[in-house]
């Protein structure tokens, strides 16, 4: 008796097992073929970042004013002999991250075989400016919403292709899916991440002004998370806004913490993996997430890797405790990583650095140690 009980949960343990790990083959089938992309346009993003926080600063000690079509940034850029490489280097910058909901639309559609340019459709749908006329925002839905919507498109792809006749088939089926697909999309899952954004948002500011240490670890180790559904979006009026009123934000020194945990998890796993794939991927991406962002660490290594996404969540939530006992915060908001310290208010850079260090550490560590104890290769 006590036998059967037993392998029937052996049985489930290793049925949920194969799911968690087909489910993370497909989040990694999805996101590696954007990460040469998004590598691409993070680094140039970051040098970018570079500048103008560089000549921001220039133009708040020296008052420089805004003139004509020219902010009091570009005026010092201008002066610099720079302002048309950080213009350029800007359009490249934005272009993968302003559009990413639509490049993870296709990669989707492909993984889920259906038609790739209405998966594009989905991704833009997300962005589209029209979207508060709905009582909606612009990429509400995150890329997780974009995910499995257009799986939901597939779905109603293959029951129109099934009922409706060839003759009609390859006018009415996209149609018909992409109309319905939309109106889920809609009425269920923006307005669902609308709520859980909303909530999220007072939950962090709770913990801003009321937990210290333990609210700065729990805001930096959940990071990585908000992140990768896209939720982390809904913080950018609040950070915004504390800016204007304050002149600086704890809460994006919190989210930067997340690229050091990523970096310190990503580390451990190049260094244990056998796989040539995962090395290099981690080559390419390591450098990126260093300089300025965490996505093609985050999707390209640390999800596939299962463990890696918790050891290096945790990891950043020790960064985020530094950050809380130190001090630090942003006066802009830009890319992570390196180019994230001209950002840094109050000159407390190396505070920044310490934080970051312990983070990048602590994520090393406990993926290095979690993935000996896993046989991780």
């Amino acid at each position: 008796m006590d036998q059967t009980i037993q392998e029937t949960k052996t049985k489930a343990r290793s049925h949920t097992s194969g799911r968690m790990k087909a489910f993370l083959t497909t989040l990694s089938n999805i996101f590696v073929p954007v990460i040469p992309a998004i590598i691409a346009s993070g680094f140039v993003q970051g040098i970018n970042n570079i500048m103008t926080s560089n000549a921001t600063n220039t133009a708040i000690r020296e008052g420089v004013k805004a003139s004509g079509q020219l902010t009091n940034t570009q005026v010092v850029l201008q002066s610099w002999h720079l302002l048309q490489v950080s213009t350029v280097f800007g359009i490249i910058g934005t272009a993968v991250f302003s559009f990413l909901a639509i490049y993870v639309g296709v990669t989707s559609a492909i993984q889920f075989k259906t038609d790739k340019l209405l998966g594009g459709a989905i991704g833009a749908i997300t962005l589209s400016t029209a979207l508060p006329v709905l009582g909606l925002k612009a990429g509400e839905g995150g890329l997780f919403g974009v995910i499995l919507v257009v799986w939901i498109l597939a779905e109603f792809m293959k029951l129109f292709h099934k009922i409706i006749p060839d003759i009609l088939d390859v006018v009415l089926t996209p149609t018909f899916s992409l109309l319905l697909t939309a109106i889920v999309y809609f009425l269920t899952v923006m307005p669902i991440m609308g709520i859980l954004s909303d909530g999220l948002i007072k939950g962090i500011l709770f913990l801003i002004n009321e937990s210290g240490v333990v609210g700065g670890f729990v805001l930096s180790a959940l990071a990585p998370a908000l992140i990768s559904t896209g939720l982390h979006q809904g913080l950018t009026p609040i950070n915004l806004q504390l800016i204007a009123q304050h002149g600086s934000t704890q809460i994006n020194a919190f989210q930067i913490m997340s690229n050091a945990g990523l970096v310190g998890a990503g580390l451990a796993l190049w260094i244990m993996s056998k796989n040539q794939q995962v090395r290099n991927v981690a080559k390419a991406a390591l450098p990126a997430t260093f300089l300025a962002v965490g996505e093609p660490t985050l999707f390209g290594l640390v999800i596939p890797s299962g463990f890696g996404f918790i050891t290096a969540s945790i990891g950043a939530g020790f960064g985020g405790m530094m950050v809380s006992l130190l001090g630090v915060k942003c006066s802009a908001l830009g890319a992570a990583g390196m180019s994230a310290i001209p950002l840094i208010a109050d000159g407390k850079y190396i505070q920044y650095l310490i934080a970051y260090a312990v983070a990048c550490a602590a994520g090393f560590i406990l993926t290095y140690v979690v993935g000996k104890m896993r046989h991780y290769a």
